[in-house]
């Protein structure tokens, strides 16, 4: 199938990232695929935990739990995990220094998210 659209497998990146090479007419394009959710999800918690604008952080943890279809379910917890100083402590191993101003905003969200729900709760 990947040949009938032109599609070639190049490799596989650290064991669940594979590489895609979609070749058009012009230009070559590299795509990235996930073999589950989950994995994708994750990718991008940590990408936009570890970005060094910490501002958006919140804006974008309470658009994301807003959203009633639960498509943000996922992301929510993992950048909610990433804020646990255990779990910081061994990416960072691998990751370099995770930024504390990002991880301070996300606890606070957290917070301010259990608080509200408590209010509205009773």
């Amino acid at each position: 199938d990947l040949i009938k659209y032109n599609l070639q497998p190049s490799q596989f990146l650290s064991g669940f990232l594979m590489e895609l090479l979609e070749r058009e007419d012009s230009a070559q394009s590299v795509v990235y695929t996930f073999p589950h959710l989950t994995i994708q999800e994750f990718v991008a918690a940590l990408a936009r935990f570890l970005m060094p604008d910490a501002g958006g952080i919140q804006k974008l943890l309470t658009e994301a739990h807003c959203t009633t279809d639960g498509r943000f379910e996922v992301f929510l917890r993992f950048v909610a995990g990433l804020s646990s100083p255990w779990v910081t402590w061994i990416l960072e191993e691998f990751l370099g220094p995770f930024p504390n101003e990002t991880i301070c905003r996300v606890i606070d969200w957290v917070k301010e998210e259990v608080k509200r729900q408590i209010r509205n709760a009773g």
